[in-house]
């Protein structure tokens, strides 16, 4: 309706200037004796003429300016190209945050993937200190050493720390930490560096050493260790382990612990009820290092066959062979009574009853430790 109006006043504003100029132009070429009558219907022609050019106008704009309010303009054509345009590219530059704001954690989660294949073994890698040039380390060589918890580690790492250090570890009078599994300690460890094995292409290019117990022996003892019932006072494993391994287990176990000693413990039937139910899930690679099965340890990335020595603590030359490994000077064909033997730490010599369900539980969750390893437990 405004432009309606607008119009018919310019209009009316263009035909009365146009009559006005027409008019002064015939007064100009026309004789001054026109008559009146003619004067007279030139004004009416020129009444008549406003009022059709008038109508007329506004017929047009009553067409004209609803098609002209739905069309865009170029100008706004172009903007709303632009808009359109510039909505594209918000949508885009938003699915590009979004991408890039999700890349790291794809990336992470690449990255935990190959973590997950090249995440430190329970290996360590060892080298003389670099920071230290006695005669002890002089005689040290870098080297692989690896050991499954209750295979005997912390008689090894008592060994090593003899060999290394050039004195017992009871001779530092420790009660607590640090403690001797702790290779990373550079307080106790002054004379080599350690850390975890990830890279495997050198591993060839070292001497390398692993100790190994009988599975099912091992399975047993880790019980006697960390969750046994068969005991009146609580150990340090009960209130961790216990709860560790039903949860592995999942809620479709249904296995619980006793409670009646004041702490969560597992009767041995019980016990291996759990590790049968974690090992039929295929979660044996998610138990806790007391637990785990030895081809997922030190074996999980360089089978037995490729380690210089593999051998239980034992061994007839257990200990030379450890020698051997981290010393230039040392000759594994040694067999001095020194080497004979490493002092066992663990002495559970108390018989168990194991039911007929226990020995096949035994039988089938060991099955793969013994075809990889049983060579080396007859040797």
């Amino acid at each position: 309706f405004n432009q309606l109006l607008i119009t018919d006043v310019l209009l009316l504003f263009f035909t009365d200037n146009m009559g006005a100029l027409h008019q002064r132009r015939e007064r100009n070429t026309t004789a001054n004796t026109t008559a009146p009558i003619l004067g007279g219907r030139r004004s009416s022609t020129s009444t008549i003429s406003k009022l059709a050019l008038l109508a007329i106008g506004t017929l047009v704009m009553i067409v004209a300016v609803p098609m002209l309010y739905n069309m865009p303009t170029p100008d706004l054509q172009t903007s709303s190209a632009q808009k359109q345009k510039n909505d594209v590219t918000v949508k885009k530059d938003t699915n590009v945050a979004a991408s890039e704001y999700e890349s790291p954690k794809r990336e992470e989660g690449d990255a935990k993937t190959n973590q997950k294949a090249a995440e430190p073994s329970i290996a360590w890698e060892v080298v003389p200190a670099a920071d230290h040039m006695d005669a002890t380390i002089a005689e040290l060589k870098p080297a692989t050493l690896c050991t499954c918890a209750k295979c005997g580690s912390t008689s090894l790492w008592e060994e090593l720390f003899a060999i290394v250090e050039g004195k017992s570890f009871k001779s530092m009078n420790y009660t607590g930490p640090p403690w001797i599994h702790d290779l990373l300690n550079k307080k106790l460890w002054t004379n080599i560096e350690a850390k975890r094995r990830t890279d495997w292409s050198n591993f060839k290019d070292q001497d390398s050493f692993a100790l190994i117990r009988d599975p099912k022996e091992r399975i047993v003892s880790a019980w006697k260790s960390k969750v046994t019932c068969d005991t009146d006072e609580e150990i340090p494993g009960h209130r961790m382990f216990v709860p560790r391994l039903l949860k592995l287990a999942g809620p479709s176990s249904n296995m619980t612990a006793r409670t009646d000693k004041g702490f969560p413990c597992l009767d041995l039937s019980d016990y291996l009820a759990v590790l049968s139910q974690i090992h039929a899930q295929g979660r044996e690679g998610s138990l806790n290092e007391h637990f785990l099965p030895q081809h997922l340890g030190c074996f999980k990335d360089v089978p037995p066959s490729m380690w210089t020595v593999v051998t239980t603590i034992s061994g007839p030359n257990a200990l030379c062979s450890l020698k051997s490994v981290v010393s230039k000077s040392a000759n594994m064909s040694n067999t001095d009574d020194g080497c004979q033997i490493m002092i066992k730490t663990h002495n559970y010599t108390r018989n168990v009853d194991l039911s007929r369900a226990d020995e096949d539980i035994l039988d089938r969750i060991t099955i793969k430790e013994y075809e990889m390893l049983r060579k080396y437990l007859d040797a």
